[in-house]
Order: structure tokens, then sequence, then C-alpha cells
């Protein structure tokens, strides 16, 4: 039986000693200060962004039970969120008491519509807003 040669495999040498290890531009040494900003600039602060489509979807889905104003929460316009829940609620009742005098049959679904409409439109809006770094 006979072994086949395989060819010699090349040497690498190892470097040179003396050669600088590079560092990258934003590196400084163990327990030094921390970097100081000129008076007057705030630092920035990275967001996470949001997705409109899901803020749109949790207003609409959660819209169809009569809750709405989560998307606008999930943008951070909480003051809108609320105002939207709360409102909804008040004028659920008032054209609940409507219903006694006919209006309340016309009224109650087209506040449900206007809110579902409103409702996504604000919240869109909220989280391009947000992701514009317009919100915090």
């Amino acid at each position: 039986m006979t072994y086949q040669q395989f060819p010699e495999q090349p040497q690498y040498s190892a470097p040179p000693a003396n050669l600088p290890i590079p560092q990258p531009p934003h590196w400084s040494p163990p327990n030094s200060a921390p970097p100081t900003l000129p008076y007057g600039v705030i630092p920035v602060v990275p967001i996470a962004a949001k997705s409109a489509g899901a803020a749109v979807a949790l207003e609409l889905v959660l819209g169809i039970f009569g809750i709405f104003g989560v998307g606008n929460l999930y943008a951070r316009q909480i003051g809108l969120g609320i105002a939207l829940m709360v409102s909804y609620w008040v004028f659920f009742w008032i054209n609940i008491f409507l219903i006694g005098i006919v209006i309340g049959l016309v009224t109650l679904p087209l506040t449900w519509v206007i809110y579902m409409v409103v409702g996504p439109l604000t919240a869109a809006r909220g989280v391009t807003r947000h992701n514009m770094g317009m919100l915090r």
C-alpha cells in the first residue's frame, strides 16, 4: 500500500513584536476620566424606533371592542391616548341616554366610526413624530 504525499504546508512567521496595536478611535485607557461635553451641549440618547403598523393595529383591533387610545399610548402620546379612552366612554354613555329620544341611534355608531378613523391616524402620526425624535 502506498501513501500519497501531500505538498509541504507554507510556514508563517509571527508579526514583528515592535508594531503598535491599533485601537478604535473612541478608545481610552481604563480608569481614565469620562469625556466631558462643553457647557450647554446635551448628549443625544438613541431611542428605539416604533412601528406605525403596530400602533394602527392596536387602535383598530382594540377599537372594535371600544378600547381606543392604546395605539397612541404605544406611540408615547400619553395625554392623547388617555383623552381618547376617557372621551369615548363619556360620549358612549351620553349616546346611550340619547337613545331614549332616538338620536342616540345615529350618534352612537357615528361616534364609534369617528374614533375608528381618528385613533389610528393620530397613532400613526405619533409614531412618525417619535421616530423623528420629536417626542420623548
